[in-house]
C-alpha cells in the first residue's frame, strides 16, 4: 500500500498542482483536492492496518491526521541519528 501511495504521489505530482493552483488554475485546484483526499484516505487506512503491529505509531498517525497538524506529521517518522 505504501509503495502504491508513493507511486501515486510520483505520478500525480501534487507539488506541481499546488503551484498551478496558486496561479488561479481551477482545474489544478480540483485535481489537487482529489489527490490530497486520496492520500488522506490512504494514510488513515495505513494507520488502521498498522494498529495490531505498531499501536503507538498508528495512534500518532491518526492523531496527526485528526489534528491536521503539519509539524506533528513531520515528527511521525524522524530520521534516525547515526551512532558513532
Amino acid at each position: 500500500m505504501v509503495d502504491e501511495a508513493n507511486l501515486f504521489v510520483t505520478t500525480t505530482r501534487p507539488w506541481e498542482l499546488a503551484k498551478a493552483e496558486q496561479n488561479a488554475n481551477a482545474a489544478a485546484s480540483r485535481q489537487l483536492d482529489e489527490v490530497l483526499s486520496i492520500l488522506l484516505v490512504s494514510c488513515r487506512t495505513l494507520a488502521r492496518e498498522l494498529q495490531p503491529f505498531l499501536p503507538a505509531a498508528a495512534a500518532r498517525i491518526e492523531r496527526a491526521l485528526a489534528e491536521s497538524d503539519p509539524e506533528l506529521g513531520r515528527r511521525l517518522f524522524t530520521k534516525a541519528e547515526l551512532v558513532k
